[in-house]
């Protein structure tokens, strides 16, 4: 154990105190930082932040902080005044997570957003990450939160390679394990902090700035990055999500699901349903409609929209919906 110790020590020392002296001159000040932030409030952001830019989440956390300014405003709160509040950020469905979130940490911890990793693991909307991530900025715990951010940093300086094909069970947990050793004792949430504040100004994917990096002079990857001034990285292909192609282009099927929810927000009650696919698919064609019906009667059964068919004309073309928040 007194081995596995100096192990850690080691890795501190090369890894987390440059880190952490870089984030001191060059940390973000954001509106989920600082020791007045309650933990309810660095909840709203780990749900917000979750696939969004934090350009696109300050606005949105201000105004949704001053609609739900406790955790037991949002609680009480019905859904559909939920989903509106969320509008321009995406991924609704994080919109019912939080809520459910809320309700069940009312309901059941009276209003206390619960720090032990066990039992926050079982609420909704908590995986992995969000664990880590609720532990380590709410209540400054070494809990790990491995994101792609994270995880790219850390396979770059201490494994020399790049993100390429996803890693298997095994190695996600050594992962973890690498960066739970890493964390300073007493300062996850500054930790952590940097990290994600590393990960999006400094050691970018596409084009890391190597030169200008605190951390270059023992990283596994830098010599190998400015060898020829070239990307050496091995950035695994996505696999093509699932969708339709609009004028030529292929559109994944979760912004098409976010136009219908935007729809519904400005234009609920009864509409033609071709008229509906045009709204949210510049090319719709009558084709399409059973996937347009599909993605509503998706939507309505995770309590996203309110979805039903009236009737049914003599076309297709013709058919009535309604569709509501």
């Amino acid at each position: 154990m007194q081995e596995d110790r100096k192990v850690d020590e080691e890795k501190t020392r090369i890894f987390s105190d440059p880190l952490l002296i870089w984030f001191i001159v060059h940390g973000r000040v954001l509106p989920w930082r600082g020791p007045a932030v309650m933990p309810y409030e660095v909840v709203v952001s780990e749900f917000m932040l979750q696939q969004t830019q934090v350009g696109r989440v300050i606005e949105k956390y201000k105004e949704f902080l001053g609609l739900f300014p406790t955790i037991f405003d949002l609680a009480r709160a019905d859904a559909s005044s939920v989903i509106l509040s969320w509008s321009g950020l995406g991924y609704n469905r994080r919109a019912l997570l939080l809520h459910r979130f809320a309700q069940e940490v009312v309901s059941h911890f009276e209003g206390v957003v619960p720090s032990d990793s066990s039992v926050i693991s079982t609420l909704p909307g908590v995986g992995p990450y969000m664990r880590g991530s609720i532990l380590s900025f709410a209540f400054n715990l070494s809990e790990p939160a491995v994101d792609v951010n994270v995880r790219r940093i850390f396979m770059r300086f201490f494994l020399g390679r790049d993100v390429g094909l996803p890693l298997s069970k095994l190695e996600e947990k050594e992962l973890w394990i690498l960066v739970r050793e890493c964390i300073p004792d007493g300062r996850s949430h500054d930790f952590h902090s940097a990290l994600m504040d590393f990960g999006s100004t400094v050691c970018l994917r596409d084009r890391p700035l190597c030169m200008s990096c605190p951390l270059s002079l023992e990283c596994k990857f830098a010599p190998l990055y400015k060898t020829d001034g070239k990307q050496l990285m091995v950035i695994s292909k996505k696999r093509l999500e699932q969708g339709l192609a609009e004028n030529g282009k292929h559109i994944p099927n979760r912004i098409f699901r976010g136009r219908i929810v935007e729809f519904a927000r400005g234009n609920s009650g009864e509409i033609r349903f071709f008229d509906l696919g045009c709204a949210v698919k510049k090319d719709f064609a009558l084709s399409e409609m059973e996937w347009l019906r599909g993605l509503c009667v998706k939507l309505a059964s995770e309590g996203l929209i309110r979805f039903r068919e009236i009737e049914s004309m003599e076309t297709d073309e013709g058919r009535i919906v309604e569709i509501l928040i």
